[in-house]
């Protein structure tokens, strides 16, 4: 027999599952909290005890939880990799799953920034802060200029890819988002190199 614990879990995957595939069928503007509860099977009340908003909602599915990838190049880079190219590796598994949920990427997106708090462990404040710690770690090592803070550049990073990935939702698929980001990437975090 199930413990609550194991039930309330239960539930949440079928919410998220649920809201998952009205989702994708009809846009998250187009869908109510209504709808995700009733393709549930559940009452309203039982979907605020696991969310406070459709939003709240939407960020779950959009999360891809990126500690792993984090670790692993944590230790790529105290091993001697370049912490450009670790940003780089960060940034292409997070464009993969906006490639692999293009359905809901711009709504992710949009609603990060209109979410943003950066006190928060969203999503983008955790890309942000590892952002951070690469640059950082560049500047120490000579590889980016430290005429420009960390801060500074950690927002043109971020903001580009932002771009990057709306752009593409937007229908701006002449190349892949990996692509455009490696081209980004290729611009911005190359050209930040402090001058021979």
């Amino acid at each position: 027999m199930a413990t609550q614990e194991e039930r309330r879990r239960l539930t949440k995957q079928t919410i998220i599952k649920a809201a998952a595939k009205l989702f994708k069928k009809q846009g998250f503007e187009h869908t109510s909290i209504m709808q995700v509860v009733k393709e549930a099977n559940v009452v309203k009340a039982t979907f605020y005890k696991h969310f406070t908003t459709k939003v709240d909602l939407l960020l779950v599915i959009g999360r891809k939880d990126g500690t792993k990838d984090v670790a692993a190049l944590m230790q790529k880079v105290e091993q001697g990799m370049s912490p450009l190219d670790a940003l780089q590796a960060y940034y292409i598994v997070m464009v993969q799953w906006f490639e692999a949920h293009a359905f809901i990427a711009e709504d992710v997106i949009l609603s990060a920034i209109r979410l943003h708090n950066p006190h928060s462990n969203f999503p983008e404040q955790v890309a942000h802060d590892f952002t951070k710690l690469m640059l950082s770690i560049a500047q120490e090592r000579g590889e980016v200029s430290k005429s420009v803070s960390v801060s500074s550049q950690a927002i043109v990073v971020g903001g580009v890819v932002t771009l990057a990935i709306i752009d593409w939702s937007k229908g701006a698929k002449s190349i892949t988002l990996e692509q455009s980001i490696l081209e980004c990437f290729e611009t911005i975090l190359y050209g930040l190199k402090p001058s021979q």
